[in-house]
């Protein structure tokens, strides 16, 4: 029988070997550029798929059928088995040993060249649907803005790069007009480009003047010349409302931020920032509050301490900036003035509602005020497309002058979206206090969470308003996850046990040990971490397979009593390809949420991958014990338990997030502060110029409407 035993172990090796070729041939398919490559590939999936399949269908044969038949069957497997997968490892270790020798030095900067041209891809198209999707789309109002150097340290009778005799051009008043009929071509970027400015500039506003509009402009003209010209830095928006850590500095902050947006890896990140091939543009220092002081002194210190770093955008609202005691140290800052009564005129009779002007007019103090920023004079027509009947009012106090104009831009914002929310929609009609109800929820979630973003796959327990919605949650996610386990296991169970048997048992430990488990996780604060990456590290995979391994050889020699040293191998083997697999299926590739909810269902998607990957180290690890003790198996008895331990598997490497995902979705809905479709309302929202939409991820059209509902 030795030799028996020698064929058992040479075919359980073939399996484990095809089974690994199996998952390492897609991402060969994926290189391959040529259809016969790719046919070739394909084919040798196919074989290597058909053969592995073969291998443990003989593995389970009961001892009794292993005649000759079986042996011959056992020895044509074993020769067209390793004749295909010897040459095919050899082939993919040589191609990628050759590949990284080819490459060994230049492959960090292949990698940061393919990773700032995708990122210049998103950056634009995230750009560009914010500036086509924004209120003034139609009509971009020009603006104008005023040289405040003194803001940022500088009087204005000092400049970087003096020259000797100014030349006439440079002695023009403060005052520069940003439009196409006074100035053809001037622009902020020109602004930007000043040599006593050299890219480090501050934009001031008040609310609504149009700031994040000209961010937006900017990042626009920056993200197009990089792309034409590689020496220029990466143009990246950043929210520093989303900076929570008054002790984290700016740098690693600017690391994380894109780590969790759009998975960079940080020593590329770290990389672009000390040699200035990243250029941070960082919107809503005013958003900070008190705070925002601290996070000057941090950005002050961080433009001291990166060497690399020559330019950066910093925006923020004028009044809270000139509030605050700390300046930032940049080169210039140009502050957005009021629009004139003339541009206000005469963008209503472009929109065919100068029937307006009058009732703006008549109310200096109100509507006339507010119509002076971009934003208030674009919700205008929309909120008040009849008219407007106002005179002029008389104040006694400051106060009640501030509390009249309050008064005005609530109003106008309740018009607003009563207009929006009654517009007719060739969808699903939502009722527009549910609609208002979601929204407020949104609003609310989105300033506890210091965000401006929102992307549905992100949501975190940590949205649940209570402690009692909380602990249901918990308790949820642990019925559920209990018994999907529990239903898995009395699946197995019941092959041997019977199988209505094994479903009740399976049942029943399902909800004791979801109970359980909901009480113990209810401990702790899990987050909910996606799995939606998946593209195999070769690296990575060998690792686990060679840590695995060992670890089997160990365990063989350890519970050699129970199983003997067969057993341990053979777990050791298996267990090597299956945590050697998941280990390696980790990817860093950028992510980009072109879709909504992509990473969820990514996630899901990846489970059904893990599953049919591990699917025959699932069949192979059911037999084991078996073929340990020399026990006879069916072929077809393997099959349900394999995938049922696969699955579980899959569960666990790239399943656990849906899970949790389903049950923190099902206590909001639950509790009525979102719809079971949340997608499909925000694109309703989006559609009701409520929320603007830009693939995955939502934000309110203005951080005022946004401050709005949340004080609602």
């Amino acid at each position: 029988m030795p030799t028996l035993n020698l064929l058992h172990l040479l075919l359980l090796l073939i399996c484990v070997l095809l089974s690994t070729i199996v998952a390492l041939l897609p991402s060969a398919f994926d290189k391959q550029k040529s259809l016969p490559g790719r046919c070739f590939i394909f084919g040798l999936l196919a074989v290597c798929g058909f053969l592995a399949f073969s291998g443990t269908g003989l593995i389970t044969t009961e001892q009794a059928k292993q005649n000759a038949d079986w042996i011959q069957k056992l020895r044509w497997t074993l020769g067209i088995g390793y004749a295909v997968a010897l040459p095919t490892m050899v082939y993919l270790l040589a191609n990628r040993q050759s590949k990284n020798d080819k490459t060994s030095s230049d492959t960090p900067d292949v990698n940061s060249q393919r990773w700032r041209q995708e990122l210049l891809a998103i950056m634009l198209t995230d750009v560009t649907v914010r500036m086509e999707d924004s209120l003034h789309d139609d009509e971009l109002i020009p603006l104008l803005m005023e040289d405040q150097r003194e803001e940022v340290g500088r009087p204005p009778e000092v400049t970087v790069n003096a020259k000797p005799s100014p030349s006439w051009w440079e002695k023009l008043p403060k005052f520069i007009r940003v439009t196409a009929e006074s100035e053809p071509g001037k622009k902020i970027i020109d602004v930007f480009e000043r040599k006593d400015i050299a890219g480090r500039l501050l934009i001031l506003g008040a609310p609504g003047s149009g700031k994040t509009t000209m961010l937006l402009e900017l990042a626009q003209d920056l993200i197009l010349a990089a792309q034409q010209q590689p020496e220029k830095p990466i143009p990246v928006i950043f929210e520093l409302s989303s900076w929570k850590d008054d002790k984290q500095a700016i740098a690693d902050w600017l690391v994380a931020d894109l780590k969790f947006r759009n998975n960079i890896p940080e020593a590329i990140s770290r990389e672009w920032l000390e040699t200035g091939k990243l250029l941070p543009l960082l919107d809503g220092l005013d958003e900070l509050k008190t705070r925002q002081g601290k996070c000057i002194d941090r950005i002050n210190k961080f433009l001291q301490t990166t060497c690399g770093l020559s330019q950066i955008v910093v925006c923020c609202r004028e009044e809270e900036y000139k509030a605050g005691e700390e300046i930032l140290t940049l080169r210039g800052a140009v502050c957005l003035k009021p629009l004139e009564e003339k541009q206000i005129q005469g963008y209503l009779q472009r929109l065919n509602c100068g029937h307006l002007w009058q009732g703006i007019q008549n109310d200096p103090d109100g509507l006339l005020k507010l119509a002076k920023m971009p934003l208030f004079l674009h919700l205008i027509p929309v909120a008040y497309p009849s008219g407007l009947e106002s005179k002029a009012k008389h104040f006694d106090s400051s106060t009640e002058l501030e509390a009249y104009q309050e008064k005005c831009r609530k109003d106008l914002f309740d018009a607003y979206i009563k207009r929006c929310l009654k517009l007719p929609h060739d969808c699903q009609k939502y009722e527009s206090k549910d609609s208002k109800r979601w929204l407020i929820w949104l609003a609310k979630t989105l300033r506890k969470q210091k965000h401006t973003e929102f992307i549905i796959e992100k949501m975190q327990p940590s949205f649940l308003d209570t402690t009692q919605e909380k602990l249901l949650y918990k308790l949820t996610f642990g019925l559920i996850f209990g018994l999907i386990f529990g239903l898995i296991g009395g699946l197995i169970i019941g092959l041997i046990g019977g199988l209505i048997i094994g479903l009740i048992f399976g049942l029943i430990f399902g909800l004791i040990f979801g109970l359980i488990g909901g009480l113990i996780i209810g401990l702790f604060d899990i987050e909910i971490k996606l799995s939606d990456e998946l593209s195999i590290t070769w690296k990575k995979a060998r690792k686990g397979l060679i840590v695995w391994l060992i670890g089997g050889l160990i365990y063989g020699l350890i519970g050699g009593l129970i199983f003997g040293l067969i057993g341990g191998l053979i777990y050791g083997l298996i267990g090597g390809l299956i945590f050697g697999l998941i280990f390696g299926l980790i990817g860093e590739d950028i992510k980009n949420r072109n879709k909504p909810n992509q990473g969820i269902k990514n996630s899901a998607k990846n489970t059904v991958i893990f599953t049919w990957i591990i699917l025959p180290a699932g069949m192979l690890l059911y037999a084991a014990p078996f073929v340990g003790r020399g026990q006879s198996v069916e072929p077809i008895s393997t099959v349900i338990p394999g995938l049922g331990l696969a699955l579980m598997f899959g569960i666990l490497s790239a399943g656990l997030p849906v899970i949790q995902h389903f049950a923190l979705r099902l206590i909001l809905w639950k509790s009525g502060v979102i719809p079971w479709n949340y997608a499909r309302f925000l694109s309703y929202a989006n559609e009701r110029r409520l929320i603007k939409q830009v693939g995955g991820r939502y934000r309110f059209i203005h951080d005022l409407l946004r401050e709005h509902f949340a004080k609602m």
